[in-house]
């Protein structure tokens, strides 16, 4: 934090335009707005794995495949994705990933679906304001 009230003013002056141009660029301000994006991320994963549950698998490949880059290390949010994928149902899994609560987030900011997303979808998604 600024030590004088001059700095202070000048960093908020600086966090105000940051904001103005975040807005002006359409880009993603905070996390309301960056985790409203992630869950409409999700549903296009979820959507797929609907259609084709066998695609549950890609989590379970993708979680052995970092951890292999990372020479056996296994985060705690891998592990946890990694047993609820070995012990949970689909439909669990499921539900965990769209619900709109604190505990639905945490779960979508680690989940190991990613690769189901496109890059041109992640790309849309990114690029819309909220209205």
């Amino acid at each position: 934090m600024p030590a004088s009230l001059e700095e202070r003013e000048r960093w908020e002056e600086e966090w105000r335009e940051a904001n103005r141009r975040a807005i002006a660029e359409n880009r993603p301000r905070g996390h309301p707005e960056i985790d409203r994006k992630v869950l409409e991320l999700t549903r296009i994963t979820v959507a797929r794995i609907d259609e084709n549950p066998a695609l549950v698998q890609i989590g379970l490949d993708n979680i052995e495949r970092w951890t292999a880059r990372k020479g056996g290390y296994l985060p705690l949010c891998h592990a946890e994705w990694k047993h609820l994928i070995e012990t949970q149902p689909w439909e669990t899994l499921r539900a965990m990933l769209l619900e709109e609560s604190d505990e639905g987030q945490r779960l979508r900011s680690s989940h190991p679906f990613t690769s189901l997303v496109t890059e041109e979808e992640r790309a849309e998604i990114y690029a819309t304001r909220r209205t």
